[in-house]
């Protein structure tokens, strides 16, 4: 469960890193999916499963959150060195 929530993570931070919002409601049906399937061959239980749905879409946009941050701060960080640059110059 663990390796699951944390690769969750992981793909909403690729996701948030790269696509809108939108994309979320496919990737929390796929892993649904993957739950269901998961559900039968492991016999986990009725609240196990609610339970790993619950944590999984948590952990979808916890890492989504932390993909569109981390887009910010790289935006941040190049207009700041050009900032920098710009400000190196000497006026002639």
């Amino acid at each position: 469960m663990e390796i699951l929530i944390a690769g969750g993570a992981f793909f909403g931070a690729v996701l948030g890193r790269f696509f809108k919002v939108l994309v979320l409601m496919p990737a929390c049906a796929l892993a649904i999916a993957v739950l269901l399937a998961m559900r039968e061959v492991a016999g986990l239980t009725l609240a196990d499963f609610f339970l790993a749905i619950g944590l999984l879409i948590a952990s979808f946009e916890l890492g989504y959150v932390t993909g569109l941050i981390s887009t910010d701060i790289f935006a941040v960080a190049r207009g700041f060195r050009g900032f920098l640059a710009h400000a190196r110059r000497k006026p002639s």
